[in-house]
């Protein structure tokens, strides 16, 4: 006789996921886009002229990017970029690739607190699925291959909720964790992210639970490790740089809220709340899943969660600032809600998420690979002509090193989505699957596609190439020198410095013969009655030309 038993009296099944598979799906996830690869926007030209300020001018306590101090945001990854780039440039590793180690040692720590977070909130094996949610989601996918200092701001978030989830059976390591966290977020962004993380923490105290002795001990001690070493750069940058703490304390100590002289509130309403809908995707959909079984989740997981996300809301709504990469706030409580109630997706939402990315990440593996074969062969030919529209400058680089990891990818990834007995488990780690297949092709096959149209290296090289050979020598040389305004044409200036072996200055004393002027291609038009020596710019670029004026000329135009 058929005896119906419910789901929640049924035995577990034996779990089928290894943690190792786990581990090399993360390690695979971590290096793509990091390794050989010029400088790309948005961050990483300042940043790696930066780490050069710190190592060849000693300016440790507030590093110089053309000519001007750098206190966007407090020098940690700076530091740590400069250790890598001392340590494994040049002898193993370009000083680009060096310096994103950062990002690469930054990304892993918070992962596996992320890991460790879900673990101690959700149980064993829920970490993994914790992690696997946080690299299918592309906000993470973006803020975690590239120098960028919310590397290091996700890995302070992610060790704080770390230690909170720890403050039941570990006082000292919470409170530890809590301090290091909340000393990564400072260091790595503003005053304003710090008072975030520390607001989370101290919100804990509304809940019965949370007010106890202990938890007051872990706020204290977090309060008196962190403080101390939260001082140190703003001190010592105020007894070595005062006009420079001046510069920083009044525009920029609280982030995307300004400075205490210029301070800003507000933003065009609903932008975070339209970012989301793909910045943390998947893991919005399953956290509304949890929330639809909410009476199976405990009420510490609710509370942690609750309040990290209540606040992350609140911040992000008085932020004025709109860059995406603040909503990365939201991401570590929504993966955590999402593995809560994993395994008991239903099956026809399992089988559509598994569908789904099937399809999109196979379409686009599929796309990717004729890409490829496109831009090298020619064929197809429609879509080389695009690939040569899109990116002018690339050469045909047939290398079989990234086309062997590529085909290696592919076929990993169809062994796993290949997989029977589907679950919500196993589905997320297809989607995570399916998203590492496409930037792995994407950062192997199409790199050096993609950094042709992205690099400043071919509009230097172009630049030097352009000039007579007398006036290179005389540049490379320092007999004659080129002048740009680092302060109206910065990227020039980086750009430059990076690439191109002429002296440049930004002394306009100096009576250089040449000068670099960046304009739109409207202003352009501006410049009809002068003889221009060079003009330059990146693929499909409007608002970014370069161009090089003779000293008889410039004196005309100004």
């Amino acid at each position: 006789m058929l005896t119906y038993i419910p789901p929640e009296k049924r035995p577990e099944s034996k779990p089928t996921e290894k943690p190792w598979v786990l581990l090399l799906l993360a390690f695979v996830w971590l290096w793509p886009g990091i390794i050989d690869h010029d400088l790309w926007k948005p961050h990483e030209f300042e940043l790696h002229a930066a780490v050069q300020s710190v190592l060849y001018q000693g300016q440790f306590w507030a590093p110089v990017v053309a000519g001007q101090p750098y206190v966007e945001q407090p020098p940690l990854y700076v530091w740590v970029g400069s250790l890598f780039q001392s340590v494994f440039s040049p002898w193993l590793l370009s000083e680009f690739t060096a310096i994103r180690l950062t990002t690469v040692l930054f990304m892993a720590i918070g992962l596996a607190c992320a890991g460790g977070a879900g673990r101690h909130l959700l149980g064993r094996r829920h970490g993994r699925s914790v992690v696997l949610i946080l690299i299918g989601c592309v906000g993470l996918l973006l803020a975690g291959h590239r120098m960028d200092t919310w590397a290091i701001t996700f890995a302070g978030f992610a060790l704080s909720l770390y230690a909170m989830t720890r403050a039941n059976d570990h006082t000292a390591l919470a409170g530890f964790g809590l301090a290091l966290g909340w000393v990564l977020v400072f260091l790595s962004s503003s005053l304003s992210e710090l008072l975030l993380v520390m607001l989370i923490a101290i919100s804990m105290l509304v809940f019965a639970r949370w007010r106890s002795r202990r938890y007051m001990v872990i706020l204290a001690m977090a309060a008196m490790m962190a403080i101390p070493m939260i001082t140190i750069w703003p001190y010592a940058l105020y007894q070595s740089h005062p006009e420079v703490f001046q510069l920083w304390w009044e525009r920029y100590a609280f982030g995307g809220f300004g400075g205490w002289k210029y301070n800003f509130l507000a933003h065009e309403f609903g932008y975070y709340a339209t970012v989301a809908l793909w910045y943390v995707f998947p893991a919005w959909p399953l956290a509304v899943w949890t929330f639809m079984n909410r009476s199976k989740v405990s009420h510490r997981v609710w509370q942690v969660c609750g309040i990290w996300l209540l606040v992350g809301v609140l911040w992000l709504a008085l932020m004025r600032e709109t860059y995406t990469e603040n909503a990365l706030i939201l991401l570590l409580p929504l993966a955590i809600l999402g593995a809560a109630q994993l395994d008991s997706l239903r099956r026809g939402a399992v089988a559509f998420l598994n569908w789904f990315g099937v399809m999109l990440f196979g379409m686009l593996a599929i796309f990717l690979w004729l890409g490829f074969f496109a831009m090298n062969f020619g064929w197809p030919t429609k879509l080389a002509e695009r690939a040569a529209y899109f990116s002018p400058y690339y050469q045909p680089d047939f290398d079989y090193f990234p086309m062997i990891i590529a085909f290696l990818f592919t076929v990993l990834w169809i062994w796993a989505v290949t997989r029977k007995h589907m679950r919500g488990r196993q589905a997320v780690t297809n989607w995570a699957a399916g998203m590492t297949l496409s930037w792995s092709l994407l950062m192997t096959l199409f790199l050096p596609w993609i950094d042709a149209a992205k690099s400043y290296r071919p509009v230097v090289e172009q630049f030097q190439a352009a000039l007579h050979l007398n006036t290179a020598a005389r540049l490379v040389s320092g007999q004659d020198c080129l002048y740009i305004d680092a302060q109206e044409n910065r990227i020039a200036w980086l750009a430059w410095e990076a690439y191109s072996d002429v002296k440049i200055t930004m002394d306009e004393q100096q009576n250089c013969q040449y000068r670099l002027v960046v304009l739109s291609q409207t202003q352009q038009n501006n410049l009809k009655q002068w003889e221009v020596v060079w003009r330059g710019h990146r693929p499909r670029e409007d608002y970014e030309h370069f161009v090089l004026l003779q000293k008889q000329q410039f004196e005309a135009l100004f």
